[in-house]
């Protein structure tokens, strides 16, 4: 660290040849392309000349280096399971002591059996678990050291190394058995089980049976022969096909072969690529180079930026900031629920509103009088509540009386006419018929449901029919309004109306009806529907 802080050529070249063959195993096996590896691992390498000396802990170079390969491939894209290639390496998993006989040459199993039982078994596993096996079994790096290049605590990073392991070896369990059922040895095996079965039951038949007939008794002996052999052949595939396979790998050398193959020795022998020699030149020449300065800066550019503990950042993993950023966004969008789940469960339950506005509601109301007041009775002196009769003045001798005024129901006095002596009768007019005014006519809206998601207007088109309509439009609920909310169409006319939905800061989903009145005939009523609005 002291020398790459310095700017030492003798110190990248040590951590070369130190890590480079490790790195580039590491990025085949997570990107499933050799040339694709080669530019991560000189990447790696050059970034590390300019930025691994900013780590706060120093030790964990090696470290630095998984995590800044690790982001690289996760940008390239990785595999979606980890790559190898069949070789002679597998054999090297065998035991020592697989030998059938003392002194007779272990016989390894096919190499392609032995890749094929790895891939398989890593399959069932998913991405991040194959990763952890990669780094904790293949590459032997402590749970501290792939927490610090995964961005994850020691602690965290050893539980779910532990629990990676676990299933791969229930997965590898899994694949013998599998392997066992197919075994060519399974038929020989059952044959022999439902032989033997055979003659135990014949041997076994019980003394009664005996002091039959000898046709019956030979004809007992063979039924309980064949259903003996039935048993024995059932009970044999069924040793053969359980959980573990043990009675049967006991005796095939095949599948004891195969069972003594850890699958840890597996992913550790499994080949590895081989690293281009001229890979060291050109990580040197890249570093070294005047001329190709702006070149390493692009390149540590694109390593993205470091931790606050100077690790590179992993793409999959939040940095402290953000997760803080998380978790206070989580309890803003909780209280936003809570919120919103109070107001659908309160809502229903609320009283009507009592005031409206716009005023649509507004309709001629009848006068009230002082007549009506008092029950409207008449007035009579003789009744009581009643108003008091005016008090009338004598009349002077030779003039004829008047008869005072009596009150109407609007409450004004008008004085009776009094006919002239000398105007004379005029005679009544001749009745006329008066005119017949034109029938109302009826409202028709279309359409008569209107479904507010995602948008707060709608257009609706209403329709005189058979007859002028003079309308007016009632909501029941003041967040809906209708523009315009009055007018007059003759027959036939229409008019396009525009519903408008207002909403405050939070909205629960509602209802509510636009009721088109008429002065003369039936109203129609209009549905409307919204959903959920934050603002």
């Amino acid at each position: 660290m002291q020398g790459l802080n310095d700017g030492d050529r003798t110190s990248l070249a040590a951590l070369y040849d130190a890590y480079a063959e490790r790195l580039f195993d590491y990025c085949v096996s997570m990107t499933g392309e050799y040339k694709t590896a080669v530019e991560i691992v000189h990447d790696t390498f050059i970034d590390a000349w300019r930025r691994a000396p900013r780590m706060r802990d120093q030790m964990r170079l090696g470290s630095w280096l998984y995590a800044a390969a690790r982001r690289r491939c996760l940008q390239r894209g990785r595999a979606r399971q980890l790559h190898w290639e069949a070789g002679p390496d597998f054999a090297d998993a065998l035991p020592a002591d697989c030998a059938e006989d003392a002194g007779a040459r272990p016989e390894p199993p096919p190499v392609a059996e032995l890749a094929a039982l790895l891939e398989r078994s890593l399959a069932r596993l998913d991405a991040a678990d194959q990763e952890l096996l990669l780094l904790s079994v293949r590459h032997g790096l402590r749970p501290a050291d792939i927490g610090a290049a995964l961005g994850l605590s020691a602690r965290r990073a050893a539980a779910r190394t532990r629990r990676a392991r676990s299933l791969l070896h229930a997965a590898y369990e899994a694949e013998q058995a599998l392997y066992a059922r197919r075994c060519p040895g399974a038929g020989r095996a059952g044959e022999a089980a439902a032989t033997g079965g055979a003659h135990a039951a014949v041997a076994e038949r019980p003394a009664a049976a005996r002091r039959h007939g000898g046709r019956s008794r030979r004809a007992g002996g063979v039924l309980t022969a064949r259903r003996s052999s039935r048993s024995s052949a059932a009970v044999a595939s069924r040793a053969h096909s359980d959980g573990d396979g043990r009675a049967h790998h006991g005796n095939c050398p095949a599948c004891r072969r195969r069972r003594r193959v850890e699958v840890g020795a597996l992913l550790v022998h499994a080949p590895s690529p081989v690293l281009p020699a001229a890979l060291r030149h050109r990580v040197m020449h890249t570093a070294t180079d005047p001329e190709l300065a702006g070149y390493r800066t692009d390149i540590a550019a694109r390593g993205g930026a470091l931790t606050p503990d100077g690790m590179p950042s992993q793409p999959d993993v939040p940095s402290p900031y953000t997760r803080r950023w998380l978790f206070a966004g989580g309890g803003m969008a909780g209280a936003l629920v809570t919120a919103l789940v109070a107001a659908l469960l309160i809502g229903p339950g609320l009283p009507p509103s009592t005031i409206s506005w716009p005023p649509f509601r507004t309709h001629p109301q009848p006068a009230v009088t002082p007549d009506r007041q008092n029950n409207e009775q008449p007035h009579t002196s003789g009744q009581s509540g009643g108003r008091p009769p005016l008090a009338q003045a004598p009349a002077a001798p030779g003039v004829p009386a008047v008869p005072s005024p009596q009150p109407t129901d609007t409450g004004t006095y008008r004085p009776a006419p009094t006919p002239s002596p000398t105007s004379p009768v005029s005679p009544s007019p001749t009745p006329t018929t008066p005119e017949t005014p034109p029938s109302p006519g009826i409202p028709t809206v279309v359409p008569a449901k209107v479904e507010l998601y995602g948008t707060k207007t709608a257009q609706v088109r209403l329709t005189a029919e058979n007859g002028p309509v003079v309308w007016n439009s009632v909501s029941s609920s003041d967040r809906i309004s209708v523009s315009p909310a009055q007018g007059s169409l003759e027959q036939g006319d229409s008019i396009d109306l525009t519903v408008t939905l207002h909403t405050t800061f939070l909205n629960p989903p509602g209802e509510g009806t636009v009721t088109f009145l008429v002065d003369e005939g039936p109203s129609r009523k209009l549905d409307v529907v919204w959903g959920f609005y934050l603002i």
